[in-house]
């Protein structure tokens, strides 16, 4: 694991011990960290190869992630006040300080932020600390400038004082130190400090102030009515060509699974489990996407926030309609002292700004007669004149504990009764888990599809899964007690699905990123979302395609006519790029084995393969090979897949940086994740071990479809 403390140099350079008066730091010029008289320098500690200093109120400022930016430094001298401007991108994930000064004594004193947003006084005596409200919230996405007063033992915020009941016992003379960033407190979630904050800083100062001059005041207010750009920097990838340049991802840190995918004045918006301040499971937001074809994207701010009785532990998944007036509703889980239903209102068309129901929750807990508490995840769909709606549930009181599905109906989207149970599993027939996430009821047709995500178990992986059937006396009847699994290969979970106009079905879902965390620290983001798919009912069976709007990213095609493809000699069809389409017909002949290497170093130190087995009936994704990296998984998966080898095989790949998603026969899909060490690890071959086998294939280059941030 990497933590580096930094000049501009990247070496640690210790602060010069002189009077803390009339310095300023305001991360401009050749030694950013250097202050205005020249003669102190912060330490800044940072998980970054590169600090970044983006644009700031005025000038540089430097750019915090919320768990491994921040910056100190001791010196000998009288503190009368310290001053700042800061813009928030998220809440912390525990509360963080913007600023503060410490004596040797170990009393302290700072401004801190909690994890909805209160502005807080935070105080601490040899290790233990505790915090006083200062009545406030502050704003995200805005420039805040904050005063700690010693002198006068008050704070500021824009200018105005805020009312203080307690303050710390006075500072001791002598050395101090004065952190910027984080909090004194110390508090780790694996090796994640969650008590620094995810923004920007700028304009540190020490010098005394008096908040009586016009001209102190006029400064301010030009300084809050400019907006912060805080959208990550291309610095902070630019050299990872593990990170997907066309799939829809969000600009750092956590994200989970998709939800209320849906069409609105022409344009598409998704919603997704988004956590800024940290990578990891926590301080979960509505994340925000919007994008005309589903293929460019830009990332909004959040749509939600946790800051609510009801739903102060998270803003967890559920769906998206719109409601009987035309207007976009949201549905969510409240993830309060019990888990409940939430909604929530547009306040604008572009629909970037929302507003939680004044009657929430909804649903105030599960219904009464059931055990389990967690209830999660809602889909929701019209019948006739009645808005239905189901939950993701479980069933423990019975002897074989398994996922069922909470069904209500309403008729206007505010009022809910429980019905029943729309459908259960039953784990010794159909292998579908104890639990049910993140459900999906779509009427495709005259026949319906219900989806779920068995959560994982006793060893065994989540995965979706889905039955055909009909909806009858408000409840599922399927055409087999046994479901089908959505992925060939087990990798990709929780889609989420919209009608487009076309008439299409179309869908995005999580692909995992399941790399070790020390890994996942040092890449600075988790996971992604699939590219858009089609998906189409034929047979009692739900074929997955890749939408066609792919077909915009590709540049002019590399075709490769039909040739014979042996054991002693595999065919290359792409030796540089990180970023490909390949059509692959395959003429199986007498091959037991036929497929892809790919992500191969020249000196086959780093591969994977993707291949069919004939004789065994198995796809096969064999990365065990696949990185030298440190903390990456190195596994084998297979799972039984019955192909027609008598006949030609079409497998279409679609390799974006560390993901690829696979399409055979147009019909079936699977997924997988590659972090190879080395940039040069591209080669893709085709190979088969038969000596009567052919192959064709066409390799596009895709050209980038990188999300745009909106803030």
């Amino acid at each position: 694991m990497k933590h580096f403390a930094y000049s501009i140099l990247g070496c640690l350079l210790l602060s010069l011990n002189a009077a803390f008066a009339q310095k300023t730091w305001s991360f401009d010029g050749q030694d950013p960290l250097l202050s205005s008289d020249g003669k102190s320098l912060l330490n800044l500690y940072t998980i970054k190869e590169i600090p970044e200093f983006v644009t700031g109120v005025e000038g540089k400022a430097l750019r915090t992630d919320g768990y491994s930016t921040w910056m100190d430094t001791t010196t000998e001298g009288d503190v009368s006040s310290l001053s700042g401007w800061f813009a928030l991108e998220s809440y912390p994930t525990d509360t963080a300080a913007f600023m503060g000064i410490r004596d040797m004594a170990g009393t302290s004193v700072a401004v801190c932020v909690d994890r909805y947003g209160e502005l807080l006084l935070g105080m601490g005596q040899n290790g233990s600390y505790s915090y006083c409200s200062l009545k406030t919230k502050v704003d995200r996405f805005k420039w805040l400038h904050v005063v700690l007063d010693l002198n006068n033992e008050s704070v500021c915020l824009n200018g105005q004082r805020m009312s203080v009941e307690v303050w710390p016992r006075n500072l001791q003379d002598g050395e101090m130190m004065l952190r910027v960033g984080k909090d004194f407190r110390e508090k780790k979630v694996w090796m994640y400090d969650v008590t620094a904050i995810n923004g920007l800083i700028d304009g540190i100062s020490l010098t005394p102030f008096s908040d009586d001059s016009s001209a102190w005041r006029d400064e301010i207010a030009l300084g809050l009515k400019k907006t912060p750009v805080l959208a990550i920097p291309e610095t902070r990838f630019a050299k990872d060509f593990n990170r997907p340049r066309y799939h829809l991802l969000p600009a750092a840190n956590w994200t989970n699974e998709t939800h209320g995918l849906l069409l609105y004045k022409g344009k598409y918006h998704i919603f997704n489990q988004k956590n800024a301040s940290a990578i990891f499971l926590g301080q979960i937001n509505w994340g925000h996407f919007s994008s005309p074809d589903m293929l460019h994207w830009t990332e909004e701010k959040p749509a939600l926030t946790p800051d609510a009785a009801y739903d102060k532990n998270g803003i967890w998944s559920g769906h998206a309609v719109i409601n009987d007036d035309g207007i976009p509703q949201l549905i969510y889980t409240a993830g309060g002292d019990k888990m409940g239903v939430g909604i929530a209102f547009p306040k604008d068309t572009a629909l970037i700004e929302w507003e939680k129901y004044a009657g929430n929750p909804v649903i105030a807990e599960k219904p009464a007669g059931y055990t389990r508490t967690d209830m999660r995840d809602q889909y929701v769909w019209k019948e006739g004149d009645v808005w239905y709606m189901i939950i993701g549930f479980g069933i423990e009181q019975t002897d074989t504990p398994h996922g069922a599905l909470l069904l209500y109906k309403s008729a206007d989207l505010k009022r809910w009764d429980f019905v029943h149970l729309l459908f259960e599993g039953n784990p010794e027939v159909d292998d579908s888990g104890i639990f049910w996430e993140m459900p999906v009821f779509k009427k495709m047709g005259g026949k319906y599809v219900l989806l779920v995500n068995r959560v994982p178990h006793k060893g065994i992986p989540a995965r979706c899964q889905y039955w055909i059937g009909d909806f009858k006396n408000e409840k599922f009847i399927p055409d087999n007690p046994v479901p089908q699994n959505l992925e060939v290969i087990n990798r990709l979970l929780s889609p989420s699905v919209v009608e487009t106009p076309e008439g299409d079905v179309a869908a995005i879902a999580i692909i995992p990123d399941e790399i070790g965390g020390e890994a996942t620290y040092e890449q600075g983001w988790a996971h992604l979302y699939s590219m858009p798919r089609r998906w189409q009912l034929k047979d009692g069976k739900l074929c997955q395609t890749p939408h066609p709007v792919m077909k915009q990213l590709r540049e002019q095609p590399t075709v490769y006519s039909r040739k014979a493809l042996t054991a002693a000699k595999p065919r290359i069809v792409s030796r540089r790029e990180h970023q490909l389409e390949v059509k692959a017909t395959f003429y199986p002949g007498d091959a037991k084995r036929f497929g892809f290497t790919l992500c191969k170093n020249p000196d086959n130190s780093e591969y994977s393969l993707i291949y069919y087995d004939v004789e065994k009936e198995e796809l096969i994704v064999d990365q065990t090979h696949s990185s030298l990296r440190a903390h990456i998984p190195l596994k084998l998966r297979r799972d039984r897949y019955r192909l027609d080898t008598t006949k030609p095989v079409e497998i279409r790949l679609f390799i974006d940086g560390s993901v690829v998603e696979g399409f055979i026969n147009d019909e079936d899909a699977f997924t997988t994740r590659i972090f190879p060490l080395k940039e040069n690890s591209t080669l893709l071959e085709l190979f088969s071990d038969g000596n009567t086998t052919e192959v064709a294939a066409e390799v596009w280059k895709l050209k980038d479809a990188r999300v745009k941030m909106n803030f």
